[in-house]
């Protein structure tokens, strides 16, 4: 490997240990994805898709194994979601035919 993929490989693995530390300091580290992941390492997204899948593969099984950060629930904004907006949700609507075609 060249310099700077070990150079690439080494920030990544830094930047795994702080997110799932819960300590980043490139991201804002709210979630575990390879986007916050190529933030936090200071790397392209694709670099992780394409020329370290192995680290990305590792960063998600170490987020599965670890168990799940404490968070304050959401408060509720008073908006009903959408699949709870009414009576004609799932229908399609239906149109009288003109008869003239």
């Amino acid at each position: 490997m060249s310099h700077q993929s070990d150079d690439e490989r080494t920030r990544i693995r830094e930047a795994i240990d702080r997110l799932l530390a819960g300590t980043p300091t490139g991201s804002n580290g709210r979630s575990l994805t390879v986007v916050a992941l190529a933030a936090e390492a200071g790397v392209h997204r694709m670099a992780l898709l394409k020329r370290h899948a192995d680290l990305k593969n590792e960063f998600y099984e170490r987020s599965v194994a670890k168990p799940a950060r404490s968070r304050k629930p959401r408060r509720s904004s008073g908006r009903q979601s959408p699949s709870s907006s009414g009576p004609s949700q799932g229908r399609t609507p239906r149109f009288k035919s003109s008869g003239n075609r």
